[in-house]
């Protein structure tokens, strides 16, 4: 059975594995697509995730879905979506967690072309302090504004922990494709070898949020975020640097150092005055050509 026939069973109104009525479609990634669903049993509104069909026609990925998500389901933190179920269903591999009233802070990003060193430090943080819980039981592997929700009240949760390495297997088509839009986020060391990353892999993403979030745009190689924010102070600079470097060793130890580092900065940016406005100053519009040249040159140098 194919992607598009195993995905047609799943439309309003069908009910999933006996239980799930499923109201609408949330939205789509990489890895499947996400749909409102009713849980019947418990009476509650769930996200149904499900999984393309190429995952559910391999023992490795199924295998590997079920132990992910049974250690995602040991998260208990309010920065992290809770996990209710998991199993395949017919062709369909799904899990269920909590339904969340947000947006991703991609969508929020984009509302505002960037944020201000207050904000971004806040969402930051409370992220971090996710981490660290989360980090003790596994790691996320995918971090990126995708996949962070905030929600009216300010507060944020992390989704899909661990899923990523389902993805394994398939590495030479995701790098090519699929992920491409996420490619920056990602540790060198997780590219060269997927299967031996630590919770280093999430600070880089970090790293690269802290810079994208404040300037609308993710960094070049070597490049100081004060040449872009020149309001910033210098320790912005020596932050962003530890932060992404290559060698995972250069970086923070764990997410409470890079919090800890990250609320230095803002307090060193008080100390020096006002605080700097939300975004670089205007410039001139980069073409779609320099975009992408800056994006390649950020992942493949080095």
């Amino acid at each position: 059975m194919t992607d598009e026939q195993a995905v047609q069973k799943i439309m309003v109104g069908s009910v999933v594995a006996g239980r799930y009525e499923i109201r609408g479609l949330i939205g789509k990634g990489g890895m499947g697509e996400v749909f409102l669903a009713h849980d019947l049993q418990a009476d509650r509104d769930v996200a149904l995730k499900t999984l393309h069909a190429k995952y559910s026609q391999s023992r490795h990925a199924i295998a590997r879905f079920g132990r992910e998500v049974r250690l995602a389901r040991q998260l208990n933190h309010p920065g992290i979506v809770k996990i209710f179920d998991a199993q395949k269903w017919e062709y369909t591999l799904f899990y269920t967690m909590e339904y969340i009233e947000g947006k991703s802070l991609r969508a929020w990003l984009q509302q505002r072309r960037a944020l201000d060193l207050g904000s971004t430090v806040r969402v930051l943080c409370l992220v971090a302090e996710a981490l660290e819980h989360a980090h003790r039981i596994t790691i996320h592997r995918d971090l990126s504004p995708e996949n962070i929700m905030v929600l009216r009240d300010g507060t944020i949760r992390l989704l899909d922990f661990g899923l990523a390495k389902i993805d394994d297997q398939y590495v030479g088509l995701t790098v090519v494709g699929t992920n491409l839009g996420k490619l920056r986020y990602m540790a060198p060391e997780q590219e060269r070898d997927a299967a031996a990353v630590d919770h280093r892999a999430d600070l880089f993403s970090m790293g690269v949020m802290f810079f994208e979030l404040l300037t609308g745009r993710s960094p070049l190689p070597g490049q100081k975020i004060t040449e872009v924010i020149p309001g910033l102070p210098p320790s912005a600079d020596h932050f962003v640097a530890k932060a992404i470097a290559r060698d995972p060793n250069e970086r923070y130890a764990d997410a409470r150092e890079f919090r800890e580092a990250l609320l230095a900065v803002y307090k060193d940016a008080q100390a020096a005055g006002p605080l700097p406005a939300a975004g670089p100053p205007p410039e001139k519009k980069e073409s779609p050509l320099a975009r992408i040249l800056r994006k390649l040159l950020f992942w493949k140098k080095g």
